[in-house]
């Protein structure tokens, strides 16, 4: 997921915006006080001009300290709304407007990469029967059970996302379609080794994947309408298998 300034870069720019007001303050104040100060005597003009920089000085550390913790404060109110606007809220992934956000971005930049651009979209295999087997708490933990899974186990970098209710997606760079087709038996193979418990008993979790690589000429839309049809080949030919997009 695309992320807002950290807060040890916000507090860079805060000091560094706070040195650059602290000495345009003194020079500003500095160059007024001289030049009003024309008819006073040596001695005192010099009193004046550095009074001219000390209160500045003595003031706007107090004023700054004040800015910076409000700007802060702001700061941290914006990245909890880009949390909230781009996550999923039951399994903290990706939600789908980022996913889609994202994904047009690194689709538009992967020409002329070494390495492709994969679309996985896996499904929960019979998840309505685990909602009404154990309830729907019981399916609200098996989605989240799913979900840290795939974040585990996906090639590094990939973006990882709720589509929404049991259908989740992974957008990874690939060598090849050989490639692709080990990290979603990976996939596929760490989610059926991984049972939960819940309430004493044991779930038991597969999915099934439909996998893509990007071909020239793709959009997202192209690619995910080639994908979801080899996800729906995957449930066709018995679930908890992947299939390859013709």
């Amino acid at each position: 997921m695309p992320q807002t300034i950290s807060t040890r870069k916000f507090w860079i720019g805060q000091v560094r915006n706070m040195a650059i007001v602290f000495a345009v303050s003194v020079a500003l104040s500095f160059v007024t006080v001289y030049l009003a100060s024309k008819g006073f005597t040596p001695d005192d003009r010099i009193a004046v001009l550095w009074m001219s920089a000390l209160v500045p000085a003595a003031v706007f550390p107090f004023a700054m300290v004040y800015v910076g913790f409000q700007n802060l404060r702001v700061h941290r109110l914006h990245k909890q709304v880009h949390h909230f606007a781009n996550s999923d809220d039951l399994t903290g992934l990706a939600n789908r407007r980022c996913f889609h956000r994202e994904a047009t971005r690194r689709i538009s930049d992967a020409a002329g990469g070494s390495r492709s651009i994969a679309l996985i979209l896996v499904d929960i295999d019979w998840f309505k029967q685990v909602n009404d087997t154990h309830g729907h708490e019981a399916g609200d933990e098996t989605l989240c059970h799913v979900a840290n899974t795939l974040l585990r186990v996906a090639p590094q970098g990939s973006l990882v996302a709720r589509l929404g209710g049991e259908e989740f997606t992974v957008l990874c760079e690939v060598g090849d379609e050989a490639d692709l087709g080990r990290a979603a038996e990976a996939l596929r193979k760490g989610i059926e080794a991984t049972r939960f418990y819940y309430q004493g008993e044991t779930i038991n979790v597969t999915i099934s994947l439909g996998l893509s690589v990007l071909r020239s000429g793709d959009t997202l839309a192209t690619l995910l309408s080639r994908t979801d049809k080899a996800l729906y080949d995957a449930k066709s030919y018995g679930r908890n298998r992947f299939e390859l997009a013709a």
